[in-house]
């Protein structure tokens, strides 16, 4: 059992999301974890105990994973991911695949009582989404594509369609994942080539970004979110023409993006119950969990409830 320190709580876990860095560091790491170390980066759970007092005992919390040294350049402009010392928890620190985890206290953000733990899970990875299209700036009026339809390629899809944009395009060679966003009620076609305002890339594959860059007008902006393990190349000549414009989002801030995206989740502006495949115990987290995503590429979002 974690003891919390002052300035921490201790969180017992209610749910958490596999993701795929988990899965690519189950097969293939430590690529970014620091073991030993427990995974688990999509959180919510309750506070079992916070010495410090800043949060009352059963207050439901998405306790905040990114974790700077709170004194560097970035972290005093309120940018901790990119902190040279940047700790993650679930990477670099233990996360949330276990009963019990420890977690900053300054940086919880509360979850309504109200708000199903099955949806509420989502608020990390809605964040990336928040983070993703705010990069991009005003979408009022813009043409909007999204490559890549996995959870996060759908929550930026959902919100993009709620944020102002005359169409969003979803982009995926899965027929089951476009036919999660039209069951939405979002605009699904074949990319329009050179066409879009901005365009969101959720893969991290050569071809996914490639097909980013084609889709996108002149002037226009490229938001890269997905990652992979292989080196990408761009076609530089028509990006320095064209005068497009590319931007990398990675993770949240706490009070900026995750914040907003429980506000998102429990106003229902976006639904995320579609995109779960299946909910397991710990017990199950290699067999029902990692694995069954290793050998399934059509399984979207796994949750684990300890």
């Amino acid at each position: 059992m974690p003891v919390p320190a002052a300035g921490q709580v201790l969180v017992e876990v209610e749910r958490v999301g596999l993701c795929g860095t988990d899965l690519e560091e189950y097969l293939d790491g430590p690529i970014d974890a620091r073991p030993p170390v427990i995974l688990g980066h999509e959180i919510i759970g309750r506070v079992a105990e916070c010495p410090g007092g800043e949060l009352a005992v059963g207050t439901r919390v998405v306790p905040d994973v990114v974790a700077g040294c709170g004194t560097c350049w970035w972290c005093l402009r309120h940018q901790p991911g990119l902190c040279p010392q940047l700790a993650v928890l679930g990477l670099q620190r233990d996360g949330g695949l276990a009963e019990y985890m420890l977690a900053e206290a300054t940086t919880c953000v509360v979850i309504p009582d109200d708000l199903s733990p099955n949806v509420a899970v989502f608020a990390e990875p809605a964040a990336v989404a928040v983070r993703a299209l705010r990069k991009a700036g005003d979408l009022t009026g813009a043409r909007i594509a999204v490559v890549g339809l996995g959870t996060i390629g759908n929550l930026v899809v959902q919100l993009a369609a709620a944020s102002g944009a005359v169409e969003v395009h979803g982009i995926d060679p899965s027929p089951d994942r476009r036919a999660l966003a039209a069951r939405a009620n979002f605009v699904t076609a074949p990319g329009l080539v050179g066409q879009y305002d901005v365009v969101v890339e959720c893969a991290g594959t050569q071809a996914a970004v490639t097909s980013a860059l084609e889709l996108t007008r002149p002037g226009g902006t490229v938001v890269l979110v997905g990652t992979g393990a292989e080196q990408l190349q761009f076609p530089v000549r028509d990006v320095v023409l064209r005068e497009k414009r590319i931007l990398g989002s990675a993770a949240h801030v706490w009070d900026e993006d995750v914040a907003a995206a429980v506000a998102l989740l429990a106003r229902e502006v976006l639904e995320p119950k579609p995109l779960v495949s299946k909910v397991i115990d710990l017990d199950s987290v290699v067999a029902e969990g990692l694995d069954a995503l290793a050998s399934d590429p059509e399984l979207l979002k796994i949750i684990v409830a300890p």
